[in-house]
């Protein structure tokens, strides 16, 4: 459950903001900002940055939490 720390519910979040930009500022979540800056700004550069950003820190996160739980509870490991 850790890696997915980072993702957002976008169709909930998206049917609720819709394209409001009022409601950016404080709805804006890492999957709406690059489904966003595709859509809007057509740059496929920085939303695959974006995206690619988000998969590796989850994926530091999955790996930085087993080793914690490797060396507290050696049963509870992923790997």
């Amino acid at each position: 459950a850790v890696g997915g720390i980072f993702n957002g519910d976008f169709g909930l979040i998206y049917a609720i903001i819709g394209r409001n930009p009022l409601l950016y500022p404080t709805t804006d979540v890492i999957d709406t900002f690059v489904f966003r800056s595709l859509m809007d700004l057509g740059d496929m550069g920085m939303s695959a940055a974006v995206g690619f950003l988000q998969s590796a820190i989850g994926f530091i996160l999955v790996v930085t939490v087993n080793f914690i739980a490797k060396k507290t509870a050696p049963d509870s490991a992923i790997f």
